[in-house]
């Protein structure tokens, strides 16, 4: 057991989560790439722009977020 720092377990411990996290903001933003495709297809001129235009922006944040958390734990 490490006196010093923190231990092998826990640091693979803390790299399987944040690779968990990093899958499901992926996740997260396709889901939100593809409601905002659905919303625009099904409502057409009763969605508010700005709103298809959000969830487009806040899913590509999430998955590019999601893959640099994926990329940078191993």
């Amino acid at each position: 057991m490490a006196v010093h720092g923190t231990s092998r377990a826990s640091r693979q411990r803390r790299r399987a989560r944040r690779r968990v996290l990093g899958a499901a903001l992926v996740v997260l933003g396709v889901l939100l790439w593809g409601g905002a495709a659905i919303m625009r297809v099904t409502f057409g001129g009763f969605t508010p722009e700005p709103m298809i235009y959000l969830a487009i922006t806040v899913g590509g944040a999430a998955v590019i977020g999601g893959i640099l958390l994926v990329s940078t734990t191993f």
